[in-house]
């Protein structure tokens, strides 16, 4: 490739607010990257599962004359009890969807929740 191509296309590339550029022609390319260029993303994986909110309504960790204490930490069989949501038409009950180890609680007891709200995260 032409240098002077090179250095003409750096010279351009300052004066605009691009902050990189890619030019091929042929079988030639070139890549350019100013200081202002983003780094790549960094790409992390999940593997916590999270339990959300069913319904639009209020948090209980359990029904009335009952006791559940969850805790951070905690080994959960697939099923188990994890509170309830109360919403003006019923209650729907909260249940560990796999088996694994609770994460984080966001949950608060009496609080009002949102549809989809993520409320426990389990690990598998």
């Amino acid at each position: 490739m032409d240098t002077k191509l090179v250095t003409d296309i750096t010279r351009w590339l300052k004066t605009t607010d691009l902050a990189e550029f890619c030019y091929q022609k042929d079988h030639n390319c070139i890549e350019i990257k100013t200081r202002d260029a983003l780094p790549a993303p960094v790409v992390s994986e999940c593997h916590l599962t999270a339990v959300t909110a069913p319904a639009i309504g209020f948090y209980h960790a359990a029904q009335k004359g009952k006791n559940l204490v969850l805790k951070e930490g905690q080994v959960l069989k697939e099923g188990d009890a994890l509170g309830l949501i109360e919403s003006a038409a019923k209650k729907h009950t909260l249940t560990a969807p796999v088996a694994g180890t609770l994460r984080i609680i966001s949950a608060e007891d009496g609080k009002p929740v949102e549809f989809g709200q993520p409320l426990f995260f389990i690990e598998p």
